[in-house]
């Protein structure tokens, strides 16, 4: 069935209760070590605390943004590209994955929807907790639901457009956590969007304001998603006031959470600090990084050593040299040689990266917003504020925006989008962004839709179309098999 391979030890262990509920024993005694029935409501809770809720598996989107180019010297599978199917998918192959392969992005988001429904359905009567305990429980249950439905319908949905989003094709819905379920039909992608904005606007009054971990959903984190979630839709004015509240709602934290000032964090004795000639700054800690709000971390070998495929010469450009994010930049291939790339190409490295919630995103977005939506100036203030975190303090006005594009609403607005570049390069956020300005007729046409290989001499010798079919995902062999019936991507 479609969610099958990774829930298996779930139901295992649900089907074990059926035997064990008489044992005069408490449960946790009895069963095999590391298995547990969810009876009270703590047991739910120990659910959300899984740590496989908070990672994402494979994320062949980083290698489809059209922020990068290939490099030819390094442009083989084990030498700078990491695997064939990050390979084919920074050629736009139809097919990514190999008929054999059964990982894929799929594999643990169809395991964090089984424990969402788990939850959602059924913590309400669970024993011992109170309401409000189990009210909360699954509300955060509700929010993971929502976003796992979100990347999905990323993942495998046309790019939302209102006039066809009734239409298109979306994602099966997953709303209960059964494995004897055997047909699945794709939902449009209304539909999907419709779930995720009701899962969300019922989860929010729910969740704590307060955020004590970044493995937990916050009232802020589902804010944001359900902002982002208008981003996509092109409701901007409904986005703006979730983002803006998610970052109010960030003040009250119990733990460290915030915008780094890249002024601080490099220098002597910062956070990022010292920059390590191989393996850049000392960025890995996401369990504490103040920027991450919700984590979903993943593998990105293109943020720390693999070098085949780089920023591309054209993102390399949108850097001024004031720029602090060009420390997590080298211009060498590693493992260094003294060979520089060409065209000024870099490689990213030093840093981690999270698919959940961050602080940055949550401020661009709200900038865009306040563009979009003709505050012309709210959206510069923020984007100044934002920007001098990230410009070099001592070089005056290098935050600061030109006049022409602040008094501009396109122009300011394609500034915000090429800030977005600026900030997630190599970090994949620019495939969700490719896809929603795909769309966008005033926006169009800032979406690149070819990958180029450059030689060591800085000569384009292979191109890659961009199709818009690939701008979705197909879904991979082993789910078409199970699923015979299940309407398979063009």
């Amino acid at each position: 069935m479609f969610y099958k391979n990774s829930i298996i030890k779930i139901v295992i262990i649900s089907l074990l209760g059926i035997n064990l509920t008489s044992c005069k024993k408490d449960f946790l005694e009895v069963v095999p070590k590391g298995v547990a029935i969810a009876t009270k409501t703590s047991d739910y809770e120990r659910l959300l605390n899984d740590p496989a809720l908070n990672r994402v598996s494979l994320s062949s989107q980083i290698v489809m943004s059209d922020e990068l180019a290939g490099y030819a010297p390094m442009y083989a599978v084990g030498s700078g590209i990491g695997t064939v199917t990050d390979q084919k998918a920074f050629e736009y192959e139809d097919d990514i994955y190999l008929a054999t392969e059964n990982a894929t992005e799929l594999t643990l988001l169809e395991r964090q929807l089984y424990t969402y429904n788990k939850v959602i359905n059924e913590v309400m009567e669970s024993k011992e907790g109170n309401d409000a305990q189990k009210k909360a429980l699954r509300a955060e249950a509700l929010a993971g639901r929502a976003w796992v439905h979100f990347m999905l319908v990323n993942y495998y949905g046309k790019p939302y457009h209102a006039a066809t989003a009734g239409t298109d094709l979306g994602i099966p819905l997953v709303t209960v956590a059964d494995v004897t379920q055997t047909t699945f039909t794709r939902s449009s992608v209304q539909a999907a969007y419709d779930l995720i904005i009701a899962d969300l606007a019922e989860a929010i009054s729910d969740l704590p304001v307060q955020i004590i971990s970044r493995y937990r959903m916050s009232r802020a984190a589902a804010e944001a998603i359900l902002g982002k979630t208008y981003v996509y839709m092109h409701q901007f004015d409904k986005a703006l006031p979730l983002l803006t509240s998610a970052l109010t709602n960030l003040s009250g934290s119990g733990i460290t959470i915030g915008l780094y000032d890249f002024n601080d964090v490099f220098g002597e004795g910062g956070a990022f600090y010292p920059i390590n000639p191989f393996t850049g700054p000392n960025r890995f800690n996401l369990d504490t990084d103040k920027e991450v709000v919700y984590l979903k971390s993943f593998v990105n070998l293109y943020s720390y050593i693999m070098s085949g495929i780089p920023i591309s010469p054209q993102t390399a450009a949108l850097y001024a040299n004031t720029d602090l994010r060009l420390n997590f930049f080298n211009s060498s291939p590693f493992p260094p040689t003294g060979v520089l790339y060409p065209s000024g190409m870099m490689r990213c490295y030093g840093r981690y990266n999270n698919m959940g919630v961050n602080v940055s995103d949550i401020h661009l977005l709200k900038a865009e917003c306040e563009s979009r939506t003709n505050n012309l100036a709210g959206a510069v203030t923020d984007l100044v504020a934002f920007r001098k975190t990230r410009m070099n303090k001592d070089v005056a006005d290098e935050a600061n925006i030109p006049a022409d594009i602040a008094s501009d609403k396109i122009a300011l607005t394609k500034y915000i989008l090429e800030e977005r570049i600026r900030e997630f390069a190599t970090a994949g956020e620019r495939w969700w962004d490719m896809r929603r300005l795909s769309v966008d007729e005033d926006y169009k046409s800032t979406v690149g839709m070819a990958h180029h290989v450059y030689d060591a001499a800085g000569n384009i010798v292979q191109s890659f179309p961009l199709k818009p079919e690939r701008l979705k995902f197909r879904f991979p062999q082993y789910i078409m098999t199970a699923n015979p019936d299940l309407d398979q991507n063009p």
